[in-house]
């Protein structure tokens, strides 16, 4: 908006300015030729108005210097019928001074032009920076929801490789296999696989785990919560503390987004994260104890 106020500054004066030099021009030739000077002539000599000749100090004391010059000095004897040459002469002069004030017309049509351009550039720019801002904030939403999209797809990913010839020689235990027919999982390719992939005992608690868990309410993908619950070594003391931390982030989450405070939340490792309005994640645990419920 800067440069826009600029250029239009920078016309006013140049308009001034030309306004000016009329003035001075059509000063010289009204006292070449002898005619009567006062504001009224010069303002139509030069194609200004008399209110801009007025406020023009140093324009308004010259013409009334000469002005009372003219009034003055002896009334001036009428000048002789001008000749047939002189008539050519001045017809010439006219001719060239319409020549130049054309010139001068086209020179000011091109800074017109150029002042017009710099103006619809300025006015371009802005609209560019408004519609930039808009799409940045819409790839910021973009952004969040593929982070939030990733950590799901993450956290099915297994969280440990065994190696083939090691899953090969590998086997579901006979311990393990009552287990699960007492938790009532049956086995499927994937769970048998991160079975193998991860040692006796921490699929045992895993399992004592699901029991717990399954006591307090149901579980609707046996084998996908197992499975989790093997590669992230759940035990039941997690799961208790998980389901008191799980009543508390329900109660706590609807309040705290009211407030401004978060937009999202996953699962990580057994525990809950909450994406704060500041794009970053932090622990749930950590952040009720900067924002307890009884404050929001």
């Amino acid at each position: 908006m800067n440069r826009k106020i600029e250029a239009l500054q920078e016309a006013a004066v140049l308009k001034s300015q030309e306004s000016a030099d009329r003035v001075e021009k059509a000063l010289e030739r009204m006292s070449k030729q002898g005619l009567t000077i006062n504001f009224k002539t010069v303002a139509q000599t030069a194609n200004v108005s008399t209110a801009y000749l007025y406020k023009q100090t140093e324009i308004r004391e010259r013409i009334e210097t000469l002005r009372d010059q003219q009034k003055n000095q002896s009334k001036p004897k009428r000048p002789p019928i001008a000749s047939d040459n002189s008539k050519t002469v001045m017809i010439q002069n006219l001719r060239g001074e319409v020549q130049r004030l054309r010139s001068e017309m086209d020179e000011l049509k091109k800074i017109n032009q150029s002042l017009a351009g710099r103006l619809y550039q300025l006015q371009s720019a802005e609209h560019l920076a408004e519609r930039l801002k808009v799409e940045n904030e819409s790839l910021k939403r973009q952004l969040l929801d593929l982070t939030e999209q990733l950590t799901e797809c993450a956290a099915k990913l297994p969280t440990k490789v065994t190696p083939i010839s090691q899953a090969k020689k590998s086997q579901v235990s006979d311990l393990v296999k009552h287990e699960l027919e007492a938790a009532g999982i049956q086995l499927n390719s994937t769970l048998t696989k991160t079975i193998k992939s991860a040692d006796e005992q921490t699929v045992l608690d895993a399992i004592e785990a699901y029991k717990e868990a399954l006591a307090t309410g149901n579980i609707e993908r046996p084998g996908g919560w197992l499975k989790r619950a093997i590669e992230e070594g759940w035990k039941i003391n997690d799961v208790v503390q998980a389901k008191a931390e799980l009543e508390t982030f329900n109660e706590w989450f609807p309040l705290a987004r009211q407030k401004g405070l978060v937009v999202a939340s996953q699962q990580e490792k057994g525990h809950i994260v909450v994406y704060t309005n500041d794009g970053q994640w932090i622990p749930f645990i950590d952040i009720v104890k900067k924002y307890p419920i009884t404050t929001l």
